[in-house]
Formats: structure tokens, C-alpha cells, sequence
């Protein structure tokens, strides 16, 4: 007699690379009269991935929301220290390019199992402070890296019984 067990797995469907831009030109720095020339702008962007939705259609589409969160300072030639701090949805959509929605069917998946794990995701922001304007651009690169994962059950021969060894752990000393 053999025994089974049924599980729930994550198949990979596939998986990709995306490189999303953003850029933002002549964003005020509203409270300030004038910015000393070479003022410098600093600071961190932290990017989350927020939300990731697939759609089907003849690619595979995900739609991804980030969270972009940026602490930035402009700081002036005598060392005083102006805060920026902005907090920033959006979106973006890309297609999948090596597996498609008729793929599901060869698998014996439904789209309703499908669903997006981010592998990791890097990303560069790059800023050009304007003192003369009292504005400044951005230009934002994020790589995500994606896996579409389909969540199957998948039923498990174990061994019998009768193969199978139960050892007690003794300490060496």
C-alpha cells in the first residue's frame, strides 16, 4: 500500500525582467524664494512594490503599482539643510514576452491561479537640482525582476510504511 499526499505548489509559468522609467520635470521647491547656486539636492528613494495584477489577453500584461518614497534634502553652500519629503504612487503595465495565455492550457491552469512574485528590484533615481528656477528633475529607472506563479495541487507518492526507517539522534561525545 502506498500513501499519498495531496499539496499545494507554486509552478512557474514564467518569468522576466522589466525595466520601468519615470521622469519628472521642473518639480517646485515651492517654499523657498531663491536657491543658492551650488546647492546640492541629496537624500534616499525607497521603491516598494505595492500591488502586481496579471491580465490576460494576448500576452500575458502585469499591471504594477509602486510606492515611491523619497527623504531628500537640498543642502546650501553654508551647510544649511533644506527637507524634501514626498510620498508618490504609480503605475505601470508591461507584457511578458516569452510566455503567453495559451500556454495555460498545455499546463492545466486556470488564469485565477495565476499570480506575480518579485524577485527583486532594483533602482536608480537620478536628480538635477535647478537653483536659478528653484526646480528640480528626476529621472527614475526600476528593474523588476518577476516570476508568474500558478498555485497548483499536486498529489505526493510517499513511501510505505514498511520502507521506512524512524532513527533515534544520539550525541557523539
Amino acid at each position: 500500500m502506498s500513501y499519498c499526499e495531496k499539496i499545494k505548489t507554486d509552478q512557474v509559468v514564467c518569468d522576466e525582467i522589466f525595466f520601468f522609467e519615470h521622469e519628472e520635470d521642473n518639480i517646485p521647491v515651492n517654499f523657498i524664494d531663491e536657491l543658492p547656486p551650488e546647492s546640492e539636492l541629496t537624500g534616499t528613494v525607497l521603491v516598494t512594490v505595492l500591488e502586481c495584477e496579471v491580465v490576460a489577453e494576448e500576452f500575458f500584461t502585469v499591471e504594477v503599482t509602486f510606492l515611491l518614497q523619497k527623504e531628500l534634502e537640498i543642502v546650501t553652500p553654508e551647510q544649511q539643510i533644506i527637507p524634501l519629503e514626498f510620498v508618490e504612487r504609480f503605475q505601470e503595465e508591461a507584457a511578458f514576452r516569452k510566455c503567453f495565455p495559451t500556454d495555460l492550457e498545455l499546463l492545466d491552469i486556470d488564469l485565477d491561479q495565476l499570480y506575480c512574485h518579485v524577485v527583486h528590484t532594483e533602482a536608480e533615481d537620478v536628480f538635477n537640482l535647478d537653483t536659478a528656477a528653484g526646480t528640480f528633475d528626476e529621472n527614475l529607472t526600476i528593474e523588476l525582476k518577476l516570476k508568474l506563479l500558478a498555485k497548483v495541487q499536486e498529489v505526493v507518492k510517499r513511501c510505505p510504511r514498511d520502507q521506512t526507517v524512524v532513527l533515534e539522534v544520539n550525541q557523539q561525545q
